[in-house]
């Protein structure tokens, strides 16, 4: 009974004592691994302090400062845009910049196999690029604050937003289908060519993706293309940039069939208003006037429509103002035809004037015909029979005359009004042909 209760308790106190020695032996085994084998945020920790001390953001990143850094350079575009009162072309893209960091350079199996990591753009080398012809003269830094990836063997890739703003000289002349060419230069701002080398991903006339492009119902990007521009001068550096070529064109059918559809009712008016007859002339004018008035209406809304630039006027101003003037001259030969003057009734006026003056003349003579007549038949009195005979084919004659007269009056007016329709339409027909022509060309023109 005894020799087993002390069997117990002698089992009880080893078991105890187990217990107590191996807490602390546990404790320093999970420690010992924690040491050996620590979590992986901690390697990408250690790995990012042991690359940024020591490190001189400032200092191109090469062991040798003979060697030159190669960046080279891509785009991927987001959007488009241009402002026409201000003549900038508006860009939107994620640029892509790959270089060689010959300072980050690690052994991956010293940190836990880690091949890549993220270093914060503010810790590390970047490249001077600036934008050569900013518009804002102020801000030539377009690209945003991103981090940076860098592989164990050194090689950076840094994909920042980018943002440019650059003149582009807009040439209006065939506005609304006006085609522009904007020009982005990028290059280092402090390091010659011996210092950084640019280079265009893909080779020459690559190095621009257009997949990720927003459509743009203003703009349209008819072709884009990087050139890569070496530059050297005797007894200076070389010079290296790459400049980005962007053609565009501006999408307006709104404003085309605006134009061109107020332009072609014009053209029907005023046509048609030679139709009416000649007496119409108040509404031939009111025709006109209509027509005029929508024109002079429409130049104006142009002009506000159109930027205010130092270029060559735009067609469409030309044909506006070609408009004006042919109706301006089609309303003066309507005003010229209703009206009829004299000039063009030059045969009636002149055969009306003969006419009255013949009669005028003749009325003294037929007075003293009477008075004679008096006189010689009272002398002759036999003779009167054939005094009789004379007066009255006398006055035959003098009705035939004045019937005659009349009669060649109406000829000549008749020949007067044929003459003035005959112009009326002549005029129709050459006008019809100045606006369908000039019509025709703008159509080709803005459509």
């Amino acid at each position: 009974m005894h020799f087993t209760v002390r069997m117990v308790a002698l089992v009880g106190v080893v078991m105890v004592m187990a217990v107590v020695v191996a807490i602390p032996q546990d404790t320093s085994i999970r420690s010992i691994a924690k040491e050996n084998f620590p979590e992986m945020d901690n390697w990408i920790d250690r790995l990012y302090v042991d690359k940024i001390k020591g490190y001189n953001k400032n200092a191109r990143p090469v062991l040798d400062h003979t060697h030159n850094t190669t960046v080279t350079m891509a785009m991927s575009l987001k959007n488009i845009d241009m402002d026409d009162e201000k003549q900038e072309f508006i860009l939107n893209a994620w640029s892509i910049m790959y270089w060689k960091d010959e300072l980050l350079e690690w052994n991956p199996m010293d940190y836990m196999n880690l091949k890549n990591i993220h270093f914060d753009d503010e810790d590390v080398w970047l490249p001077d690029i600036r934008l050569y012809n900013s518009a804002t003269g102020y801000d030539a830094h377009p690209f945003g604050s991103v981090p940076v990836l860098v592989t164990y063997d050194g090689n950076a890739v840094w994909f920042p937003p980018t943002h440019i703003v650059v003149r582009c000289d807009m040439d209006l002349s065939e506005w609304p289908k006006d085609e522009h060419e904007c020009l982005v230069r990028l290059g280092s701002w402090a390091h010659h060519g011996d210092q950084i080398d640019m280079q265009v991903q893909g080779g020459q006339h690559a190095g621009v993706m257009t997949d990720t492009l927003e459509e743009n119902n203003r703009w349209k990007l008819l072709h884009v293309s990087a050139n890569r521009t070496y530059t050297k001068l005797d007894g200076h550096n070389p010079y290296v940039e790459v400049d980005f070529v962007f053609r565009v064109q501006r999408q307006a059918r709104t404003q085309a069939t605006y134009v061109t559809q107020t332009t072609l009712a014009v053209v029907v008016v005023v046509l048609v208003s030679y139709v009416l007859p000649l007496q119409r002339l108040l509404t031939r004018l009111l025709m006109h006037l209509f027509s005029l008035a929508l024109l002079i209406i429409c130049f104006f809304a142009l002009f506000a429509i159109l930027p205010a630039t130092g270029g060559p006027v735009p067609l469409v101003v030309r044909y506006y103002s070609g408009s004006i003037i042919l109706t301006t001259l089609s309303l003066l030969a309507t005003i010229f035809l209703t009206t009829r003057p004299c000039c063009c009734c030059w045969g009636s006026c002149c055969s009306s004037s003969s006419s009255k003056l013949a009669r005028t003349l003749r009325t003294p003579y037929n007075h003293l015909d009477e008075t004679l007549e008096e006189e010689v038949e009272e002398q002759r009195r036999p003779r009167a029979a054939q005094l009789n005979e004379a007066e009255g084919s006398t006055s035959r004659y003098i009705r035939l005359q004045d019937d005659a007269e009349q009669g060649g009056t109406k000829v000549d007016q008749i020949t007067s009004h044929q003459f003035i329709l005959i112009i009326n339409y002549l005029l129709m027909a050459l006008f019809t042909i100045a606006f369908v022509v000039d019509y025709v060309v703008l159509r080709n023109v803005m459509l």
